[in-house]
């Protein structure tokens, strides 16, 4: 506001002026300003009358939150390089402003999948806050791993059953679960002599995701191994006897 009908009774030439007494100590420049205005005319008749200016702070500062997003359950969901970082936070007259949040975890899905609600706070000097979330998904969609055991060839009379001799799963790993033991179903064909053939033994792997590893080792089940009995003694017999008679 200025002064704009100064008056007086003989001086038609008047221009109130002013000075200021500063206290603007309080957050981002807030305080009181007292304006002391002066009129003078021109025989030095003074009249003087103050005003007072409010400096006040009640914007509240502003940014761009992070956009959802979602993360493998073996991510770091603290690395914000990976999740998303605010940085345009600005304000109307604080210049060192940096957002802070807190996470509030709802992880109890398998292999702690789940969501993450981060709340970002923005505050500045004098208090005014803004806050925005972001939702962090946490997926687990990646399959286990293992190396299936070689095909084998047994013999007929070896039990099949037996992982020692066909061979085992020993590698289970995921990127999540911890707890792993692969399994197996088989389909025979063991139709051939003695019960020879072919066991397609199928292995599989499944994290607690319900992610899925499958892999085949086959196992040849044959008969190789000629019988073995004892030869009768040599024997002596007379001519007049049957030599067919056992």
């Amino acid at each position: 506001g200025d002064v704009t009908d100064e008056a007086d009774n003989c001086d038609t030439d008047l221009d109130a002026t002013y000075s200021d007494n500063l206290d603007l100590t309080g957050c981002n420049g807030t305080g009181t300003i007292t304006r002391t205005w002066i009129l003078v005319d021109d025989c030095g008749n003074t009249t003087t009358d103050t005003q007072l200016i409010t400096i006040v702070d009640t914007e509240a500062p502003t940014f761009t939150v992070p956009v959802d997003v979602t993360i493998n359950c073996e991510d770091d969901y603290t690395n914000l390089n990976l999740t998303g970082d605010v940085t345009d936070e600005a304000d109307n007259c604080d210049t060192d402003l940096d957002a802070t949040y807190s996470d509030n975890l709802d992880l109890t899905g398998c292999n702690g999948t789940g969501t993450i609600t981060r709340t970002w706070t923005l505050v500045d000097d004098c208090g005014n806050t803004t806050t925005d979330t972001q939702l962090i998904t946490v997926v687990d969609t990646e399959a286990p791993t293992f190396t299936v055991p070689a095909d084998v060839t047994i013999n007929c009379e070896d039990d099949y059953t037996d992982l020692s001799l066909t061979g085992d799963v020993t590698d289970e790993a995921d990127n999540c679960d911890t707890d792993l033991d692969a399994t197996y179903s088989d389909l025979l064909d063991l139709t051939g002599c003695n019960g020879t053939g072919t066991i397609t033994r199928t292995w599989i792997l499944v994290d607690d995701c319900g992610n899925t590893t499958t892999d085949t080792q086959l196992i040849t089940v044959v008969d190789t191994e000629a019988p073995t009995f004892t030869v009768p003694v040599d024997v002596t017999i007379n001519c007049e006897d049957d030599y067919t008679d056992l």
